[in-house]
């Protein structure tokens, strides 16, 4: 199990802490400090010391730090949990694990709430011109909801079935395709690489599940809140999904597949700005800057230095 922290303790405690609670060994949580000053590496280590920390030097970025994670404790399985996500329903990483058992189902990702504990749409399709083509056109709402996890994100989330890809927060691989697929695509400092990890999957022949009883609260942007605005983060959303786009389809799809997001964002920038909603029109036009570059950028260069605590033997879980 991975959590992956940059200098957010508070978050990253709580979230551990509901994890122990549900059940998951101290010993068995790799916690990722990405770039961590000294004061809250200090924080972490005193009161996870239960479980096996990690000092990465600087912060090399989502996927890389996952990756480092998982190779420093092997495991038949792994769970990449995000530092804003903390388990909402008792028994929800074991439901998980009961699915990982089905038949060629090697990921596996839960029911996400908001800080609310509304539904947060998490269940997506596979970005193909059709995919492109109901989002530009508005027409998504319309979908009747037993189309909606192969072509739009407006499904009820209510059962458990077998999905295209979700957005990555909480998400469960089995071992032996984590280590054939190489881990992560460290392609982009972050975004994306969840999809993407989905997409493999299923180019590999393998499926994906969604546990409509395993919940989690996402709170979503706890990082990237502090480093970029909305629309840097836009661009950068943008960017890591065009060139996930560009590795999985034929060049003449891929370009479709842009241009109706294109299409689809630029009405959308012009009926934002109308009506006022001047914080959804610059998240669009960051998009559109993002889906103009048609690679990302490179994560992280030469391998991240890193330092390894493992627990005490007598080490105890915090309460």
């Amino acid at each position: 199990m991975v959590v992956v922290d940059w200098n957010l303790p508070d978050y990253t405690i709580s979230c551990v802490r509901s994890l122990l609670a549900d059940g998951v060994p101290a010993e068995r949580i790799v916690v990722v400090e990405n770039g961590p000053t000294d004061q809250n590496w200090t924080r972490v280590s005193k009161e996870l010391s239960s479980c096996v920390l990690v000092r990465v030097e600087a912060n090399v970025g989502y996927a890389a730090a996952n990756n480092i994670g998982a190779r420093v404790l092997a495991g038949s399985a792994y769970l990449l949990v995000n530092n804003d996500a903390f388990v909402h329903g008792k028994g929800s990483v074991e439901r998980m694990l009961t699915a990982l058992d089905r038949a060629d189902v090697c990921v596996v990702v839960p029911r996400l709430l908001n800080a609310d504990l509304t539904l947060q749409q998490s269940v997506v399709p596979f970005t193909t011109p059709l995919v492109a083509l109901v989002r530009a056109s508005g027409l998504s709402r319309f979908v009747p909801n037993r189309w909606q996890p192969h072509v739009s994100t407006r499904w009820d989330h209510d059962s458990s079935r077998e999905v295209e890809a979700a957005i990555g927060a909480v998400m469960l691989v089995d071992g032996e395709t984590w280590n054939a697929l190489g881990g992560l695509h460290e392609t982009a400092f972050m975004y994306a690489e969840d999809l993407d990890f989905c997409w493999r999957v299923h180019r590999a022949g393998w499926r994906s599940w969604f546990v409509a009883d395993a919940e989690f609260v996402h709170l979503g942007g706890a990082s990237s809140a502090r480093r970029w605005t909305t629309q840097e983060r836009s661009m950068r959303v943008a960017r890591a999904e065009a060139a996930m786009i560009w590795r999985h389809e034929a060049k003449p799809r891929a370009a479709l597949t842009l241009a109706f997001m294109r299409v689809g964002l630029l009405a959308r920038v012009t009926y934002f700005g109308l009506v006022g909603r001047n914080e959804d029109a610059a998240a669009c036009r960051g998009s559109l800057v993002g889906l103009k570059i048609p690679s990302a950028e490179s994560s992280t260069g030469p391998e991240a230095a890193f330092e390894v605590q493992f627990p005490a033997l007598d080490a105890q879980p915090e309460a």
